[in-house]
């Protein structure tokens, strides 16, 4: 015995399919343009507060190779503070220093400063193995006139180990923002 769909009723099927299908694909392209202008505006929300500066960077001092390297052993408070020169920061909002150095001593230092009235104003400072052994280039502010540098290098290990801690300083350069 067959069996024969009535045709109204194959017709009343088949459009109930097609105004589904319809239905899930209007759905998704909906889901889809939903989705575009959400992503669009926030691309447009963020790239509106970005307003990229032009800064210019000139060198003001530069040493290459070694600057200076300390040797001690767990017994050593090394200090070693030398003049680098008379630098001209006027005309330059903030400055910048980039340098290869190294340290093994946890306690370790690196500092540039100026003496004010017998005082040592540290414009910058790195403290720590941490600090010292990652590279980069470091922002710091400075004050805008023509004054005498100083680099202070400490060595210092709070770990006695028996072994000998080192603390280097090379390709020394400092750079000016305007």
């Amino acid at each position: 015995m067959d069996f024969k769909f009535n045709s109204n009723i194959e017709n009343g099927i088949s459009n109930f399919f097609s105004c589904a299908a319809v239905l899930f694909y209007m759905r998704n392209y909906t889901s889809i343009i939903l989705i575009l202008l959400i992503l669009s505006a926030v691309v447009f929300q963020s790239c509106s507060d970005n307003i990229q500066k032009n800064e210019i960077s000139e060198i003001v001092y530069s040493k290459s190779g070694l600057v200076d390297s300390l040797t001690g052993t767990c017994s050593t408070f090394l200090v070693r503070n030398f003049v680098l020169d008379s630098l001209d920061f006027s005309g330059y909002t903030g400055a910048s220093v980039r340098m290869n150095s190294f340290a093994d001593g946890d306690l370790s230092e690196i500092g540039l400063y100026y003496l004010n009235a017998d005082t040592a104003v540290f414009v910058f400072r790195i403290s720590g193995t941490g600090e010292i052994n990652s590279g980069g280039e470091r922002s710091f502010q400075i004050p805008g006139d023509k004054r005498k540098y100083f680099l202070r290098m400490k060595l210092f290990s709070s770990v006695c180990t028996g072994q000998l801690f080192s603390l280097t300083v090379r390709d020394f350069y400092l750079y000016g923002r305007k």
